[in-house]
C-alpha cells in the first residue's frame, strides 16, 4: 500500500486495516490524501481535470426511488446523534464553523456545511430569502465563485475571500432563530429526505436504520461529483440485501463497507472518523433494544449519551463563550423545502 495508507489508529485494524485485501475495492491508489492538496502550507491550485457539473445541480437524481416517513422524535434522536459525530456533543452545532484542512474549506452549522461543496452557499442564500438582516450576505460573491469550480479543484478549499465568515456565521447562529431554522430546513431538504429514500431504496425500515443513513449523507454526502466516497457507492459496494438477510445483518455489512472506505482512504481526515461507524455498530449490535430508537442511546468512543429530549434550539456549547448573546428557547415554524433536484431549486 502506498505509504500515506499507513497511520494506524485503534479503530483501523484487522478486517478494517489499511492493506491491500481491504483496500483495492475503494481503487484510491490515484488519490492525493486532503492534507497534501490543501493542508497547512498547501495553497489550493489550479488544477486539470475535475469533475464537471452537466446539470442544474450536484445531485444524483432520486426521483425514483421510494419514500418513507420519519417520526419526530427519531428525527430528533437522528440529529442529535450525528451532531455528537460532528460536533462532540449534544449541544447542536449550529454556530461552529471551522477550517478542518479536508479540501472543503469552512465547515460550519450542525452539519458541517462547508463552502467547497455548495450546501453552505445554500444556506447563505436560503437565510438571504427569509431576512433583509443577512450578516453573511457580503460573502455571497464570494461563495458563488467557490461554487463555479469543479468538483475536485483545490481551489473550492480556498478561505482567502471569506474573512470573517466563520465569526459572522457564529453571530447569526447565536443571535437570530431564524438562521437555525434556515439550517434545519436546508439540512432536512438536502440530507434528511434524500437519506430516507436511499434507506428505503433498500428496505431499511428501523428507526435506528433511518437514523444511520442520515448520518451516512451528512457524512459521506450524495453527489455525483463526489463519486469515490459518497453514500451511493457505499450502497453500491455493499451490494443489495440478500435473500432473508434482516436489517440488522444488512446495516452491518453496510458500516462495514462504510468503516473500511474511511480507514483506507488516503490521509488523516477521513482515518481518523472511523470511531463513527465502531460507536454506530454498537448501536446495531444491541439490535433489540436500539432498533427503535426509543430509549437513550450511548456513543462509547465519543463518550456521550443521547436521550432525544435535548434542546435542539440552540447552540449552547458555542455561544455562552459569547456573554453579548441571548438563548433563545424556539424556533420559527420549519419551513418544508424540495430535495435539490431539477428542475427544484433550495
Amino acid at each position: 500500500m502506498p505509504s500515506v495508507l499507513l497511520a494506524q489508529n485503534a479503530y483501523c485494524k484487522n478486517e478494517f486495516a489499511q492493506n491491500s485485501k481491504n483496500c483495492a475495492k475503494f481503487d484510491f491508489k490515484n488519490v492525493t490524501p486532503d492534507d497534501q492538496q490543501c493542508g497547512k502550507g498547501h495553497k489550493p491550485h489550479k488544477i486539470k481535470g475535475g469533475i464537471h457539473q452537466p446539470n442544474c445541480t450536484t445531485f444524483y437524481d432520486i426521483s425514483k426511488l421510494p419514500s418513507e416517513s420519519i417520526d419526530a422524535h427519531t428525527t430528533s434522536m437522528a440529529q442529535l446523534i450525528t451532531n455528537v459525530f460532528e460536533n462532540g456533543n449534544t449541544k447542536m452545532g449550529y454556530a461552529a464553523s471551522e477550517n478542518i484542512g479536508d479540501c472543503r474549506g469552512f465547515t460550519s452549522g450542525y452539519i458541517g456545511f462547508t463552502t467547497g461543496t455548495n450546501d453552505a452557499y445554500a444556506v447563505v442564500q436560503q437565510y438571504g430569502k427569509r431576512t433583509h438582516h443577512n450578516p453573511l450576505k457580503r460573502y455571497i460573491k464570494a461563495l458563488a465563485k467557490l461554487s463555479s469550480y469543479q468538483f475536485g479543484d483545490p481551489r473550492r478549499a480556498d478561505t482567502s475571500q471569506l474573512k470573517g465568515f466563520a465569526q459572522a456565521w457564529t453571530k447569526a447562529a447565536c443571535s437570530d432563530p431564524l438562521f437555525v431554522a434556515t439550517q434545519l430546513d436546508v439540512g432536512h431538504a438536502m440530507y434528511l429526505k434524500p437519506a430516507l429514500k436511499y434507506a428505503a431504496s433498500v428496505k431499511v425500515k428501523s428507526n435506528l436504520g433511518k437514523a444511520l443513513f442520515y448520518d451516512t449523507i451528512v457524512q459521506h454526502g450524495w453527489q455525483y461529483v463526489e463519486p469515490m466516497i459518497n453514500l451511493p457507492r457505499i450502497l453500491q459496494i455493499t451490494g443489495p440485501r440478500k435473500k432473508g438477510e434482516s436489517e440488522q445483518k444488512y446495516l452491518t455489512r453496510f458500516l462495514t463497507t462504510r468503516r473500511q472506505l474511511v480507514c483506507c482512504y488516503p490521509g488523516k481526515v477521513w482515518n481518523e472518523s472511523s470511531d463513527r461507524m465502531s460507536d454506530l455498530q454498537r448501536l446495531v449490535d444491541a439490535w433489540d433494544k436500539n432498533k427503535d430508537l426509543k430509549h437513550p442511546v450511548h456513543l462509547e468512543s465519543a463518550g456521550v449519551t443521547v436521550t432525544g429530549k435535548e434542546s435542539i434550539a440552540y447552540d449552547t456549547a458555542v455561544c455562552r463563550k459569547h456573554k453579548k448573546f441571548h438563548a433563545f428557547h424556539s424556533l420559527p415554524a420549519p419551513k418544508d423545502l424540495p430535495i435539490p433536484q431539477c428542475p427544484n431549486k433550495l
